[in-house]
C-alpha cells in the first residue's frame, strides 16, 4: 500500500510517464534523492515498472482555477434596507470555481487533477483536507509560503439574487506560464482540461497556444471574463452566464430572442460551441450547426445561485466524455444547476443522482 507521497508521486507519473525525478521533485516540493527513495520503494512493490511504464492508464480531467474559502450571507427580509444592518443568514464554506468543478466532477465519477494556488493558513489546510476527503488530485498544485487562500464575500437576497461580491484573489497571479510549463505533460495527458478567468490573461493565452487536448472555459465574473477572449483562443465549449455574455458579445438580454442572438455573436467570436446560461430563460446551447434552449423548472426553491455555473462546467465536461447528445447534454446540464440552486452548498451532494 503506497504512503500519501508515494500516492501523489504514482499519479504525477501516471499522468507523464517520462517525468524527471528533478521535475516531480520541484512539483512537490521534496529533494531528488527523497523522489528516488519512493520511486524505489514503488518499483519494489510492483505498483510501477521503472521510468516510463506505468499501468493502466485512467480517464481524468484536469481543471485549472482558482480555490477560495467563500463568506456569503443570506438576507432574510423580502425588503432590503440599504446602509444599514439586514437580518439574515451568514456562512462559511469552501469555494472558488476551479475547486468547485473538480469537486462537481468527483461526484459524478470522474478522476479529476486540480491545478491551483493557496495559502500556507487555515483555509489552505481546510482545502487540503477537503481535498484529499473528496479524492481530488491535488499534485500538481501548489501551497505558497506568505500568501493567502483567496476569499470571496457576497451577499444575496432571499431568492438566491446576488446582491453584491467581493473578491480578494491575488494569489492566483502565481498560476504562470512559467508554473504551468512543468505540468503540460500531465495536463496534455487528461481526456479534457477546463479552465476558468481568474486565471491571468497571459496564463490563458499561453494555455491556448500549449494545450493540445480539448479546453472547456468557465467565464467568472465581468471583470475576469474576458481574459477568455483573445487573438489565439482555443476553445471546445464556453459556459457563460447572461450577465457575462451580455458584456462580452455587446448584446443586451432582456428576450429569449435576445438570448439566442448573443449566444450567435460569442460562437462567431470564439468559435466555440456555448453554454449561455441565464435565470429567466435557463440554457441554450449553441454550436453553429445545432441550437438547443431548455428551460429551469417553475418550481425550484432557489437557496442559493453560487455553484450552479461550476456544476453546469462539470456536466459538460461529463457530456462530453460520454458522448452524450445535445438534447441529452442540455437535460443533464439543467437538472445539475437546479440540483445545486436548491442547496445552501456550492457543490450539491445530490449530482451522482444523475449518473445513477
Amino acid at each position: 500500500m503506497p504512503t500519501e507521497r508515494e500516492q501523489q508521486i504514482l499519479d504525477l507519473i501516471r499522468q507523464n510517464p517520462m517525468i524527471t525525478q528533478k521535475e516531480l521533485a520541484n512539483i512537490l516540493g521534496i529533494t531528488r534523492p527523497g523522489v528516488a527513495s519512493h520511486i524505489s520503494r514503488l518499483i519494489k512493490e510492483g505498483l510501477i515498472s521503472g521510468k516510463g511504464y506505468v499501468l493502466p492508464r485512467k480517464e481524468y480531467v484536469t481543471v485549472i482555477g482558482a480555490v477560495n474559502m467563500d463568506i456569503y450571507g443570506i438576507i432574510q427580509e423580502k425588503e432590503v434596507v440599504p446602509k444599514s444592518s439586514n437580518s439574515g443568514l451568514v456562512s462559511l464554506q469552501l469555494g472558488g470555481i476551479g475547486r468547485n468543478i473538480a469537486a462537481d466532477l468527483v461526484e459524478l465519477g470522474i478522476n479529476t487533477n486540480l491545478i491551483t494556488v493557496f495559502g500556507n493558513d487555515t483555509n489552505g489546510e481546510i482545502f487540503k483536507n477537503d481535498a484529499v476527503k473528496r479524492e481530488i488530485n491535488i499534485s500538481y498544485a501548489q501551497q505558497l509560503l506568505n500568501e493567502t487562500t483567496s476569499n470571496y464575500v457576497y451577499i444575496n437576497k432571499k431568492n438566491g439574487e446576488r446582491m453584491i461580491g467581493v473578491d480578494d484573489m491575488r494569489i492566483n497571479r502565481y498560476i504562470t506560464p512559467e508554473f504551468l510549463k512543468s505540468r503540460l505533460p500531465g495536463i496534455n495527458a487528461s481526456d479534457l482540461v477546463i479552465i476558468d478567468s481568474n486565471i491571468p490573461a497571459e496564463t490563458i493565452s499561453w494555455i491556448y497556444d500549449n494545450v493540445t487536448v480539448p479546453i472547456i472555459a468557465k467565464a467568472v465574473s465581468v471583470n475576469k471574463a474576458p481574459n477568455l477572449y483573445q487573438d489565439n483562443v482555443n476553445l471546445d465549449s464556453l459556459v457563460i452566464n447572461g450577465v457575462e455574455g451580455a458584456l462580452i458579445a455587446q448584446q443586451e438580454i432582456d428576450t429569449l430572442e435576445d438570448a439566442k442572438k448573443c449566444a450567435k455573436q460569442l460562437h462567431a467570436m470564439f468559435k466555440a460551441t456555448i453554454y449561455l446560461y441565464i435565470d429567466d430563460y435557463g440554457l441554450l446551447i449553441y454550436s453553429g450547426d445545432h441550437q438547443k434552449a431548455k428551460p429551469y423548472q417553475k418550481q425550484i426553491e432557489v437557496h442559493n445561485t453560487n455553484g450552479v455555473g461550476a456544476a453546469m462546467a462539470a456536466l459538460v465536461a461529463y457530456s462530453k466524455l460520454r458522448n452524450l447528445s445535445i438534447k441529452e447534454s442540455a437535460n443533464l446540464i439543467v437538472k445539475g444547476g437546479e440540483l445545486t440552486m436548491e442547496t445552501s452548498q456550492s457543490v450539491s451532494n445530490n449530482l451522482k443522482e444523475l449518473i445513477e
